[in-house]
């Protein structure tokens, strides 16, 4: 991602989360006030801000994938994972509980610095304060999505120290505001208008239009608000990707966490569970390849595939995604034929070097002929259209009833420093 210029800006404008295990100032950098006083620092707030949430995916997936049947540890695995993957001794003193909660909040923080700023800002066009504001807010959207299908509950205010943590279900709800928000900021603009800012201030390989309405269409399908949802998904344009990139000195998080440092891997039971000749399983992860040994030693494990390399690129969403929650939802609002062939659209595509496909053969009304044997095919399309995207353990909340499957543990707890330091936390 072009954004290492910048990080020194970004430490001043990202350090403070809602918490003291945040209140890290560094004397070297400049303040945040001066720091974003000009476009150019503005642009570079931004694009540390893409960096921070690009950075720390590993954290948002780790949980999920292992808490449910997408990762094992691997015989190096910390104590942590290994709670994880059990089910059991979690403790809130864990980097693994405390690191989704920390990073969404400095992501936050960033995003609302940029929103500050830019009004501030003279001589930038409408269509660049647009893109700007637009992106600030997708961005803080998708930290606090992401944090939601985690924890059961969060605040919602990154500016206030001490916030009182609400339902996750007003978190889906602040997500959706700000993604309608975003929308609505870019809505009078053609992509000609946001041209600039594109340009100057978006990673390379990142759609901004699209990922608003994508996660539109997530946060309205978790939210079980469907026709939203399918009119979300409905706009994406399923043709064109957004990919979260590391170039050179940058490496992938979730490569680093896996085959650098040997703690986790992909379960070969995942694997073998797939549908014969579902060609997903070879695009996530390489059964063929020798594994790393599990913990305990009979635990069987693959290697990732598409996260095989260093600089391999993460999709935000995949069009694959977008077809399923259009099938979810016309299945929940009664259009069973709709669904069905939703469905067939994602079995039968093929892939691309940053999407997969199944490439398998369509399903008919008679073996699909109920609304839960729809919502059961679903979530098997989604174990492996989805896999490692941090989605499992919100999916099998959902629809883990239908299939048989549920997650080792509900949530995550509230992290210990916030229950040490905020008496809010409610811990």
């Amino acid at each position: 991602m072009r954004i290492r210029l910048a990080l020194g800006l970004v430490a001043v404008a990202a350090t403070v989360a809602c918490n003291t295990g945040l209140d890290v100032t560094n004397p070297n950098s400049p303040t945040e006030q001066a720091a974003l006083s000009n476009l150019d620092g503005v642009i570079a707030t931004e694009l540390g801000m893409q960096d921070q949430f690009a950075t720390s995916f590993n954290t948002y997936v780790r949980a999920p994938a292992l808490v449910t049947d997408e990762w094992g540890t691997a015989s190096k695995a910390l104590a942590a994972d290994i709670s994880l993957y059990t089910g059991q001794g979690i403790d809130p003193s864990y980097g693994v509980v405390s690191d989704p909660y920390y990073f969404t909040y400095r992501i936050a923080r960033t995003a609302d610095a940029v929103l500050k700023a830019v009004p501030g800002i003279n001589g930038i066009s409408a269509g660049f304060a647009a893109g700007l504001t637009a992106n600030a807010k997708l961005f803080k959207a998708m930290a606090l999505g992401m944090a939601a299908q985690q924890y059961a509950q969060l605040p919602i205010d990154a500016s206030v120290e001490g916030g009182t943590p609400v339902p996750r279900t007003q978190v889906f709800a602040e997500v959706i505001s700000l993604l309608e928000s975003a929308r609505s900021d870019l809505a009078p603009y053609t992509d000609a208008d946001l041209s600039g800012f594109t340009t100057r201030s978006v990673s390379t390989g990142f759609d901004v239009r699209n990922t608003i309405n994508a996660m539109l269409a997530r946060y309205y399908l978790f939210s079980g608000q469907y026709q939203q949802a399918l009119d979300a998904a409905k706009r994406v344009d399923l043709t064109k990707t957004s990919l979260l990139t590391y170039p050179d000195p940058a490496i992938n998080p979730i490569y680093n966490y896996s085959i650098v440092a040997g703690y986790v891997a992909p379960l070969r039971s995942w694997a073998r569970s797939a549908e014969t000749g579902d060609q997903r399983v070879g695009f996530w992860a390489d059964t063929l390849a020798a594994p790393p040994v599990g913990n305990p030693p009979t635990l069987q494990l693959a290697q990732f595939k598409l996260y095989g390399t260093r600089n391999a690129p993460i999709p935000v969403y995949v069009p694959g995604e977008m077809l399923l929650i259009k099938a979810e939802a016309e299945a929940q609002l009664g259009d069973l034929p709709s669904a069905i062939n939703d469905i067939n659209a994602v079995r039968t595509k093929s892939g691309t070097a940053t999407t997969p496909g199944a490439q398998l053969p369509p399903l008919t009304a008679l073996t699909l002929d109920t609304k839960d044997k729809i919502l059961a095919q679903i979530a098997y399309e989604r174990k492996y259209e989805l896999f490692s995207q941090g989605l499992r353990w919100e999916d099998l909340r959902r629809l883990g009833t239908l299939i048989g499957v549920q997650p080792k543990v509900t949530f995550l707890p509230m992290p210990q420093t916030e229950c040490n330091t905020n008496p809010n936390a409610g811990c």
